[in-house]
């Protein structure tokens, strides 16, 4: 089967910037941000003004963690997972965390209900690269035994990127969105 093309949105983002906005120093913007706890809120923000996706208020809303308005075709689903030196989990955020548990069927479940996942690698951080995966691809590595709810280590997201996608970088400038014009 010919390997799809996959585009990685490569964006760099300037630390001190990001420092001197929180009042924070550089070390502890660059520690805060590689963690993907931290970092999984402004890449929602990120995603939205990039790919043009509304984000949900919550997290664990039951359908998604963010939807693109595709005019007449209607909505497209898609989830933001971030990572580091940590596994990925592919499941909704409501099955991943302390005291938090889930099944098998939740992580197709999640999958299923979604068309893209949008993955920020952080390892590189304050370089910052998008993979908008089509959730078909994570489904098959679920069936494969590839993905289970142990999730996915770089190393290994980085093998199956390299196995199953021709990957093309595109370096782009992340915008600052401008404030929505307030309702009189």
């Amino acid at each position: 089967m010919p390997k799809q093309t996959l585009y990685v949105v490569k964006a760099t983002l300037s630390l001190d910037e990001i420092a001197a906005a929180l009042r924070i120093s550089s070390i502890d913007a660059a520690e805060k941000f590689t963690d993907p706890r931290v970092s999984s809120w402004f890449a929602e923000i990120w995603g939205e003004t990039l790919f043009g996706f509304k984000r949900h208020p919550s997290s664990n809303y039951p359908g998604s963690d963010a939807k693109l308005t595709l005019g007449s075709i209607g909505r497209f689903e898609i989830s933001v997972r971030c990572f580091n030196k940590g596994k990925i989990k592919f499941q909704k955020s409501k099955f991943i965390g302390s005291s938090r548990h889930g099944t098998m069927d939740d992580l197709i479940q999640s999958v299923e209900d979604v068309e893209r996942i949008v993955v920020v690698d952080l390892r590189n951080f304050p370089v910052l690269e998008f993979y908008a995966i089509d959730s078909k691809a994570v489904l098959k590595l679920i069936r494969t035994g590839e993905l289970t709810l142990n999730g996915m280590t770089p190393r290994r997201f980085d093998a199956w990127i390299s196995r199953d996608f021709i990957v093309e970088h595109l370096d782009i400038e992340l915008p600052i969105p401008t404030a929505p014009a307030p309702n009189h």
